[in-house]
């Protein structure tokens, strides 16, 4: 589901401030639940289902043809929460450039 929402907020081309602010949620929660440390609760998921027009079940049902590659990747590098962070915001920064 983080892979999910985290393509949502890049195709929606949303900071992680403006997707949390939309949300109702912190940036840090956003972040958690991008990382998949956290599953949202059900009135994000309505959000989210509003947002992007999916249905609710989108959310928990879709399974993304890269997340097993993106979890290998990350386990077998021991990329840590900051690497990650890191990266997100660069690949962040790299997609405001563009805009």
């Amino acid at each position: 589901m983080n892979i999910i929402i985290l393509r949502l907020r890049y195709s929606l081309k949303l900071s992680q401030n403006d997707m949390a602010l939309i949300l109702g949620i912190s940036r840090s929660t956003l972040i958690r639940i991008e990382r998949g440390d956290i599953s949202p609760k059900a009135d994000i998921i309505t959000k989210l289902s509003i947002l992007s027009g999916e249905k609710i079940s989108y959310f928990y049902y879709s399974e993304d043809k890269h997340i097993k590659k993106i979890q290998n990747i990350i386990a077998k590098n021991n990329i840590n929460d900051d690497t990650l962070s890191l990266l997100i915001n660069q690949i962040e920064k790299n997609i405001s450039d563009t805009l």
